[in-house]
């Protein structure tokens, strides 16, 4: 097979060298969250028992309602999808053959390979975006903008190679799905969409509140190309009963293990709907917009050119527009009322990430308009002007998922412990004896509440990450039982820290603490010689070149779009 000089392919291969090479290159090799490690414990299980199980864990450890769900069995089971401890799988089992080999913790091992493993997948989404920005009739500079945006100007950035999230994985099923309705010639795209709708809902099934988003969206599509009302049924029939193939594999699932194909693992946490959404409206929407932890604001503050560039999308592309403008709205107020709004100790909007390319999508038209000169729609100086602010915004979003990449998000909540109040005791995880501590002795930093800030704050004193300190303290097994333990063992003896520092270094692996979050500082922890944290660096380096090498050659102007606008 010969691939043409001017196919597309070249152009959707050389963004997924560019990309993964700067990925893997900022990749943290952990697995991070403790909703990463009871997703990486299934897949443990699944390649070495054949079974669904999240042991290793224990039901009455604080701030783990999901994790450890009882089962019908005996057993615990975690009620997070199924489908990314399913797709990691083979990489559990290379780490463990690699570990094995080389005679290095096998577990240890396997988690780097499930970090690396959503590192390689994640790229996938944006390539996808900008497939489906071609689709549209867009240029391929357009479309390599786009994704652009949302691989290094957005919190899927960091959710991408910062652990083991199932954020990247229905990110990209939703994509794929989105992107079949948009392939009118393709015969059963609409079932081939289903199916990938409901493989995103084995990532997490809040996803199936975007069902009627989808349905409508292809009733446009038929619409638009003028088919009958039995072509409609036969479409909604088709996309309908892929996605309801996948809903009876989730609701097995849960049948096997919870006695309920309704019971997904949130029912003990959770038993009505009024626990699920406690959080008062106007207030979840204020914090998933302007929280300095979780704020798409924030984080993402390129929104506002979304909003401002929504209706020429709407007038471009009407099927794929109400979709996206039906999708964040949903997601947006699900995850405005849900009790725990906030993700966990992450940085960035996680619930969120999930929405983040179709916000990118309704950005398309103006960014196709903005790159060219010429007279534009609305006149040429607020054309101007949106050109700069969405550079600006742009940039400065690039600039905070940059620093994200370097900061360890666990030092900063391990450090708001020691300046929280009793109520955000629990949530940050200080001991009474050190917040009573430092409460009547320490200011709190200028950096509070804010991640962006205390990244900032965490370049100036990585030169002294290496200075005198106790001795830190290592886990032999990482499995959340015995982190938990050996965590509360060292909080008991925290008393005795006289500064920031040596609080950090009292904690467990004190070293994701204290150097920058890439996996290259750390590769001498699973006992490697430094010539394999250059060889790995260069190498990386090396994969992203080749692609922004492919990306210039490949992304020449259309004269004949440019002649369009």
């Amino acid at each position: 097979m010969v691939i043409r000089k001017d196919s597309p392919i070249c152009l959707y291969l050389s963004l997924y060298l560019c990309i993964t090479g700067i990925y893997l290159l900022s990749g943290s090799g952990r697995i991070g969250l403790s909703d990463g490690v009871a997703m990486f414990n299934v897949a443990r299980s699944v390649v070495d028992e054949r079974s669904l199980s999240s042991e290793p864990c224990d039901p009455k450890e604080p701030g783990q309602p999901n994790h450890c769900v009882p089962g019908i069995n005996g057993r615990y089971y975690s009620g997070f999808g199924l489908v990314p401890s399913l797709l990691a799988g083979p990489a559990v089992l290379l780490g463990e053959r690699i570990g094995a080999r080389v005679h290095i913790n096998p577990s240890g091992v396997s988690r780097v390979m499930v970090s690396l493993f959503t590192a390689l997948v994640s790229p996938l989404a944006c390539v996808v975006l900008a497939m489906w920005i071609v689709r549209l009739g867009y240029s391929r500079r357009t479309a390599a903008l786009g994704a652009g945006i949302l691989a290094f100007a957005s919190p899927f950035w960091h959710f991408g190679v910062k652990g083991f999230y199932s954020e990247p994985y229905t990110t990209l099923a939703l994509l794929i799905a989105a992107y079949l309705l948009s392939c009118r010639e393709l015969p059963y795209a609409a079932a081939f969409s289903g199916l990938a709708f409901g493989v995103a809902c084995g990532c997490r099934i809040n996803t199936v509140i975007l069902f009627p988003a989808f349905l409508l969206s292809l009733a446009l599509h038929i619409r638009a190309r003028g088919l009958t009302l039995a072509q409609l049924l036969r479409e909604a029939g088709l996309f309908t009963a892929s996605f309801s193939a996948c809903a009876l594999l989730i609701g097995f699932a849960n049948y096997t293990r919870f006695g309920s194909p309704m019971k997904t693992g949130y029912h003990l946490v959770y038993p009505s709907a009024s626990l699920l959404f406690s959080t008062p409206l106007f207030h979840g929407i204020y914090e998933l917009l302007f929280n300095g932890e979780v704020g798409l604001l924030v984080f993402a503050p390129w929104f506002l050119v979304a909003l401002v560039c929504f209706p020429p999308f709407v007038r471009a592309h009407l099927p794929e527009s109400v979709l996206c403008g039906t999708i964040f709205p949903l997601t947006f107020l699900f995850f405005a009322k849900y009790d725990s709004w906030h993700a966990g100790r992450v940085a960035g909007p996680r619930f969120l990430t999930p929405v983040l390319p179709f916000l990118v999508m309704a950005m398309v038209p103006c960014i196709q308009k903005l790159q060219y000169e010429g007279p534009l729609e609305y006149g040429s100086r607020t054309w101007r002007t949106l050109r700069t602010v969405l550079m600006v915004l742009v940039i400065a979003s690039a600039l905070t998922q940059f620093l994200g990449v370097l900061f360890p998000e666990d030092r900063y909540y391990a450090l708001m412990g020691l300046y929280s109040d009793a109520r955000q005791v629990g949530f940050y995880g200080g001991s009474p004896t050190i917040i009573g501590l430092y409460r009547g002795t320490r200011v709190r930093p200028w950096w509070t509440g804010s991640i962006t800030l205390a990244s900032i704050d965490f370049l100036r004193r990585m030169d002294h990450a290496d200075g005198p300190s106790a001795r830190p303290v290592e886990l032999v097994e990482h499995d959340q039982t015995t982190a938990a333990r050996q965590e509360a063992q060292m909080r008991a003896a925290m008393s005795a820290a006289k500064t920031e520092e040596d609080y950090l270094r009292a904690f467990p692996n004190s070293e994701n603490l204290m150097l920058p979050n890439l996996m290259v500082f750390k590769l001498k922890l699973l006992g490697l010689p430094a010539s394999a944290a250059y060889a790995f660096g260069l190498s990386m380096v090396f994969v992203g070149v080749m692609g922004l090498i492919g990306l210039k050659r490949y992304t020449t102007p259309d004269q004949e779009l440019i002649k369009g606008v």
